[in-house]
């Protein structure tokens, strides 16, 4: 009831907030439309507003139930706001400027829907900081998996500021209609005309049913969708272009190779100087530093340098303008300033991808940060939070969508290093067994029954990428003799050390292990999708033969069993991976790797910190998952180790490792085996 009638029945207050707004999130569909109902019988009309999130996806039948809604509302209860939540701009523009949506990089939710909704509560409070609301949404538990780990009541679900009730979270379909046809509440059309969900025309979710019946109800909505998507795959030289959307392979796009931009950032160097090329930034890179901390600068010719209180501590830059609007940014002396370069990382994104999709401005508490039309930071108001850069892995959407910043993200090589396996043929263990119990007369007896023709050529690049055989012969090398002699005994370790050297000797490994995450399980579509996205100058089947090597090696090796880099998973009768984190790894095989990682960077002192920073794409973690507390335990076990193999400095805050520059990763394998 309203405070007044409360107050005149000596009603008491027991339960006080500093919420400032409710509001009611209404899509169109059936759930909405039951839980608008349900917030007007509890909450009185002057005291919320009803947003309906208009994302450019929208069916005819959802933009025709809301008009609908609204005047049915108003009609009983004038005082009830109703309001249309926009983008201010078309969605098929942020196609051109993000790739399309998919199910890696679902940017459509937050860009046109969730982030103009938060910015219409925030004009709707008439404040300029983001208000403290309640909004309540038609969330259903059995939608999804991953809604059926929500709470009824969450904070800061999606934004800043904003506590997510879902009141019918847990209510099934059948009570759903109940209530609507009990009620006489109006029903969306395209519910009668066959559809299961009414959300957007297109959606990288969407069952294969949704698909065709929208295209065939809806053809002038979903067609400059599906346009835009031939136009982006025939630029690609994908092949089948028509079957490729039917099969719905769009939905797994993982990068941003379909998408034109003339901007772009280069990390030149993070140690000991932090030094970036910003090539056509979007925005003014002073406006951004805004949101790390205070600044302090002058300009001289082209040249500014200053200094920026970060956490408490200054750091001094110096940026230069060159011409054809190129911006180099340097700090000095931030060698181990992790979280700082982190930070710093995702501002130079902003910088330079922003297309001011709203997104983070939502996340903003006090209303400093504006993006809309151009970036504004408000230095009296900002308070250094950093939730405009923390909600995002690269600090921004389009930064995260388009996956196109310069980094050593894969091996210089040629079409022949990447797809070097006949037949997607792997290192099988079998085969490995009688190579090891036969390597002096191995390829001249034919009695090991491997195909000559066909499978002793890739099993010979992959012994050669594991430094088993010498690279310009058939013999054993040195490596191979000494894992030959430990194979009879310890097989794992071998396999752990076979890895570590195929990390940084196979192209399609070195891939896998820098690119693909721990837990989290990959369907093999979505693989496929991935690799062409960091190789888009290879056509997709030239990549399907050395993606099935590498699957196949998992399959039949311990590498995708006792060791579990690489697991065969079934998801829905298809077939999927998952790396799982490895911590029973042998100490011969992170002293191992370690050599092999300074041996690569040339230099013998290294940080825990570096090999677990979050955009590290080689060493112990990256390779098998390895926990830092496991691989500390190990540090200081081989510290004590009688040979001395390294130094580490582990205690007050320290993570220092000291490496021997005279002895090798081989030598390694001659002490500690």
């Amino acid at each position: 009831m309203p405070l007044s009638e409360a107050e005149k029945q000596g009603k008491q207050i027991v339960y006080n907030t500093k919420i400032e707004m409710f509001i009611a999130s209404f899509s169109g569909g059936k759930d909405s439309q039951v839980l608008l109902d349900l917030v007007s019988r509890v909450i009185p009309p002057n005291d919320f507003s009803v947003i309906y999130s208009d994302t450019g996806y929208e069916i005819p039948p959802s933009l025709e139930i809301f008009e609908k809604t609204k005047q049915r509302y108003q009609n009983k209860t004038p005082d009830l706001k109703f309001y249309l939540a926009k983008n201010h701009q078309n969605v098929i523009d942020y196609w051109d400027k993000m790739g399309s949506p998919s199910r890696i990089h679902r940017w459509c939710c937050n860009v046109m829907k969730s982030a103009p909704l938060s910015r219409k509560i925030k004009e709707i409070s008439g404040t300029n900081k983001q208000p403290k609301a309640v909004l309540f949404d038609g969330v259903r538990a059995e939608e999804s998996s991953s809604r059926s780990g929500r709470n009824r009541i969450g904070k800061n679900v999606k934004h800043n500021n904003i506590i997510n009730a879902s009141p019918i979270l847990y209510w099934n379909p059948t009570e759903i209609y109940f209530y609507l046809l009990f009620h006489k509440l109006p029903i969306n059309q395209a519910y009668r005309n066959g559809l299961s969900r009414v959300g957007c025309v297109i959606c990288p979710y969407a069952s294969n049913w949704s698909e065709d019946l929208c295209a065939k109800l809806y053809p002038e909505t979903v067609s400059p969708f599906l346009n835009k998507l031939k136009d982006d795959l025939k630029k690609s030289n994908i092949s089948g272009v028509d079957n490729y959307i039917k099969q719905g392979q769009w939905k797994m796009r993982a990068g941003g190779k379909n998408v034109e931009s003339s901007s772009s950032l280069n990390i030149i160097s993070t140690s000991p100087n932090f030094k970036a090329s910003l090539n056509n930034p979007k925005e003014k890179i002073l406006v951004w530093l805004k949101v790390l901390g205070k600044l302090q600068y002058i300009e001289q010719n082209n040249i500014i340098k200053g200094s920026l209180n970060y956490k408490k501590k200054i750091y001094n830059f110096e940026i230069t303008n060159n011409t054809n609007n190129n911006v180099i940014i340097e700090f000095k002396e931030v060698s181990n300033e992790i979280l700082f370069i982190s930070h710093l990382k995702k501002i130079l994104n902003k910088t330079v991808y922003c297309v001011h999709c709203e997104v983070c401005e939502v996340e903003c508490p006090t209303g400093a940060l504006s993006v809309v039309p151009v970036v504004t930071v408000d230095e009296n108001k900002c308070i250094h939070c950093l939730k405009c850069v923390n909600f995002d892995p690269k600090g921004c959407v389009i930064a995260s969508s388009i996956n196109i910043s310069k980094g050593d993200n894969k091996m210089k090589t040629s079409k022949t290093g990447i797809n070097r396996y006949n037949d997607g043929m792997g290192l099988r263990e079998a085969w490995l067994n009688k190579f090891f119990n036969n390597y002096d007369k191995f390829f001249e007896d034919s009695s090991h029954g491997i195909n000559v023709q066909y499978q002793i050529p890739p099993l010979i690049n992959w012994l050669k990428e594991a430094n088993i055989l010498q690279a310009e012969t058939k013999l054993i090398s040195e490596v191979g003799k000494l894992l030959a002699l430990k194979y009879q005994t310890h097989p794992e370790i071998v396999w752990e050390i076979i890895f570590i050297n195929l990390c940084y000797n196979s192209e399609i490994c070195y891939w896998f292990h820098s690119n693909i995450d721990f837990d989290r399980t990959y369907l093999k579509s979505e693989l496929e999708i991935i690799l062409q996205d960091s190789y888009p100058e290879y056509k997709d089947r030239t990549l399907r033969n050395p993606l099935n090597s590498l699957l196949n090696t998992f399959k039949e090796s311990p590498l995708g069993s006792k060791i579990p880099v690489g697991k065969h998973v079934r998801v829905d009768k298809n077939l999927g991976l998952v790396r799982q984190s490895y911590n029973d790894i042998a100490l011969v095989s992170v002293a191992y790797s370690l050599y092999k990682y300074a041996e690569k960077k040339n230099r013998y002192n290294l940080t825990v910190s570096e090999l677990y920073k979050e955009d590290q794409k080689e060493g112990i973690y990256r390779q098998f998952g390895v926990s830092r507390e496991v691989f500390e335990k190990h540090l200081r076990t081989l510290k004590e180790e009688k040979n001395r193999v390294l130094n580490a400095d582990l205690n007050m805050g320290l993570d220092n490792i000291n490496l021997r520059d005279d002895i090798s990763s081989i030598d390694i394998l001659k002490l500690l085996f």
